[in-house]
Formats: structure tokens, C-alpha cells, sequence
């Protein structure tokens, strides 16, 4: 019999192959496509398109899940959606990279949103579907491990490769990782779910755990979305193409995430998970005031290094929160509107930024990125005062009477 842990790895490959695509195409290569037909008036074109594919991955995620979580309540697998998802991505990857037209460019990024999140809405459930209760801390680990490595991964591919190369890499690793780990998520859920007399409802700790997540990935997305434009504006382009900077400090940051991601995993087994995702917010929320506050090379890197290890501390915790608070009843469903708290932000974060800066008069790409920068250290700390408020989540913790104050 295989061990929890290696079950763990198996059922993590697909969200390396799925980080891997995000990595590449929100870190970097929509802000050089968009540049490459908008010239100038790129990132404000950026805002219009991170709305549309934020709220196209929303309807995406709910539809799918509901289906979801319909076949799984009649004893079916929930296999064709990772098929149709995935299949759909794959095909949208090609044209956003080849297209050479504005329409083009938004219908593939509209497509790939749907794509993605049609696989993503099932698969969410895996971690506390298939995964034992005193498994699910590992699961998360390994996520979050597996998130930062896709991340580096697509951010070396966005940085270093051609628009063909690109086009036949990005699909080849998704498609890759979802035959690794197809043998466990297709499979009829196991569902590993606590029994429980008492009625489904949303307490205040589901309020908390949303709230504080959503806040969180917000600075993520904040800070994300304008590296590119920082880099733009720093005058580090003379020392390389603004493209190969930027793809190299998300490197950097997602190689440290998984650095970040071991070492809370080992070391917060005696912590419970809302600490190590606090400890982790406020390293991340540190490398935000590097970025505001200094330029050059230097910074870039340091702050890239201590960002990223606080990220993958916090993503150690996130999933096994996650499974510990969402309904029961409806595992993809659920997970779709926790879910809400990433995708929503990709909506928010360039809007909120874009409407700031047109209010306070920050013009071109180093002012608008330092002012992103300043927004996103104050999203984490209200993220982080927000995180406090969840109980004490431990390993001996039972799920039945868990989020009551």
C-alpha cells in the first residue's frame, strides 16, 4: 500500500501542469502580448482584461462544480470535466500565443479562463475527497509546493522561449500533468468526510477564512499583475529585456515559495495552520514595502526571495484550511465559492489599482507599480488582522462544531 504522502504527491502533479499555464500567462506573457498590440495603452487594456477573464472564470468554476458535484452525489467520476477543460486550455493557449489581433488576443484569454477553470472547479475537492484527515496537511503542502514549482516553471518557459515554443511547451505540461495524476482524481471520490448530525450552514468562521483569503491573494494578484510594469519603469532594461527581468524575479519568487512551503510544513507541525499562514503573510507583506519603496536589481531580487518563501508558508496552510471549513455537502461546489476568494481579486486588483492611480494622478509604469505595491502591503495586512479572527486549527481538531466562536 502506498503511503498518504506519496497519494499526496500524486493527486498535487495536476496543479503543477495548471500553475505552470497561470505562471506563464498572468506573470508575464498577457502584459507582453498586450504591449506587443496596445503599445502604450497596454496596461490600461491589462484592467479590461483581468475583469473579463476573472468573470468568465467564475461562471466557469460554479457551472462546473455544480455538475461536479452532481456526478459524484450519483456514484459517477468526475472525469469529463478535467477532459473538456483541459482540451479547451490547450487550444486557447495556441491562439492567445499565435493570434495577432486584439480580438483574437481576448477571445483566447476568455477561452483559456473558461478552460482552466472547468478542470480546476472538480479537482479542488481532491485534497479532502481522496485524502485521509490526517492527510490533509501534507496534501496541502505539496499543493502549495506544486504551485510555486508550476509558477517557476511557466515563468522560465514566458521569459526565455519563443510564441511557438511557448505554444507546444505550456499544453505538453498540462496535458502531462493531468495523465499523472489522472489515475487518482477520475476515480469514483473515496470521500473521506467527517459524519455529523447536524445541518450544513455558514458560519462565522467561513465569513473569516473567505474574507481574509480573498484579501490575501488580492495583494498576490496586485503585485503580480504590475512586476512587469515596475520593471518597465525601473531602467533595469538595460541591462536585459524587461520580458527575461520580470520572468526571472517570478523565478525566483516561486523557487523560495517552495522553500517556503517545506520549511513551514516541517516546522508548523507543532503550530496551527492559521499561524503559519500569518507568518507567512507578513514575510510577503515585507517584500511589498521593498518593492514600494526602492528599484534596482538588488531589491528585486531580496524582495522576490523573502516574498516568495512567505507565500509558500502561507500556501502550506491554505488548502488544509480550505478542507477543513468547506461544506460538506458539496465538495466542488463549496470549493468553487472558496475558490472565489483567488479569482475575484484577478477581477479587483487591476481595476482598484487602475481607478487609484487615475484619482492620484500616477502616470506611466513605475509610478502606477509602486502605487500597486502600496496597495497590496495594506491588502495583506488587513488579510493577516482578518486571519487572526479564524479559531485554532490543528491536526487533533474534529470538523464537527469547527468556525463557532
Amino acid at each position: 500500500m502506498r503511503s498518504p504522502l506519496s497519494k499526496a504527491a500524486r493527486l498535487a502533479f495536476f496543479w503543477f501542469g495548471i500553475q505552470a499555464v497561470w505562471g506563464a500567462i498572468l506573470g508575464v506573457l498577457l502584459q507582453v502580448r498586450l504591449v506587443a498590440i496596445f503599445g502604450e495603452a497596454a496596461a490600461g487594456r491589462y484592467a479590461l482584461f483581468a475583469a473579463a477573464g476573472a468573470g468568465a472564470a467564475v461562471l466557469a468554476q460554479l457551472v462546473s462544480a455544480a455538475l461536479s458535484d452532481r456526478a459524484a452525489s450519483a456514484g459517477r467520476t468526475r472525469a469529463p470535466l478535467y477532459v473538456v477543460g483541459v482540451a479547451l486550455a490547450v487550444g486557447a493557449i495556441a491562439a492567445f500565443l499565435l493570434g495577432d489581433s486584439a480580438a483574437t488576443l481576448f477571445g483566447a484569454y476568455l477561452a483559456l479562463q473558461i478552460g482552466m477553470n472547468v478542470a480546476i472547479a472538480p479537482y479542488q475537492a481532491a485534497v479532502p475527497e481522496y485524502l485521509e484527515r490526517d492527510a490533509h496537511r501534507a496534501g496541502s503542502a505539496w499543493l502549495a509546493a506544486m504551485q510555486s514549482s508550476g509558477n517557476a516553471v511557466g515563468a522560465v518557459i514566458a521569459a526565455t522561449a519563443g510564441a511557438a515554443i511557448t505554444a507546444a511547451l505550456l499544453p505538453l505540461l498540462l496535458l502531462g500533468s493531468l495523465v499523472v495524476a489522472f489515475g487518482s482524481i477520475a476515480r469514483v471520490a473515496e470521500r473521506h468526510l467527517p459524519h455529523s448530525d447536524e445541518p450544513t450552514k455558514i458560519t462565522r468562521a467561513h465569513v473569516h477564512l473567505f474574507g481574509s483569503r480573498a484579501m490575501i491573494f488580492l495583494a498576490f494578484y496586485t503585485m503580480l499583475g504590475y512586476l512587469y510594469f515596475w520593471v518597465l519603469g525601473s531602467g533595469l532594461g538595460t541591462l536585459a529585456e524587461p520580458r527575461t527581468i520580470a520572468g526571472g524575479a517570478i523565478v525566483a519568487f516561486t523557487l523560495a515559495g517552495v522553500a517556503g512551503a517545506s520549511i513551514a510544513a516541517r516546522a508548523g507541525r507543532g503550530f496551527d495552520l492559521r499561524a503559519c499562514a500569518i507568518v507567512g503573510v507578513v514575510a510577503f507583506a515585507l517584500a511589498t514595502v521593498l518593492f514600494a519603496s526602492s528599484r534596482g536589481i538588488v531589491v528585486l531580487s531580496i524582495a522576490s526571495i523573502v516574498g516568495g518563501i512567505g507565500w509558500g508558508a502561507f500556501l502550506s496552510a491554505d488548502w488544509a484550511l480550505g478542507a477543513r471549513y468547506v461544506l460538506p455537502s458539496a465538495r466542488a461546489l463549496g470549493f468553487a465559492f472558496w475558490n472565489l476568494a483567488v479569482v475575484l481579486p484577478q477581477f479587483f486588483a487591476p481595476s482598484l489599482v487602475g481607478t487609484l492611480a487615475t484619482i492620484l494622478g500616477a502616470r506611466g509604469p513605475q509610478a502606477t507599480s509602486r502605487l500597486a505595491f502600496g496597495i497590496a502591503f495594506f491588502e495583506l495586512i488587513v488579510g493577516m488582522l482578518w486571519l487572526a479572527r479564524l479559531p485554532r486549527v490543528d491536526e487533533t481538531m474534529e470538523l464537527r462544531g469547527v468556525g463557532r466562536r
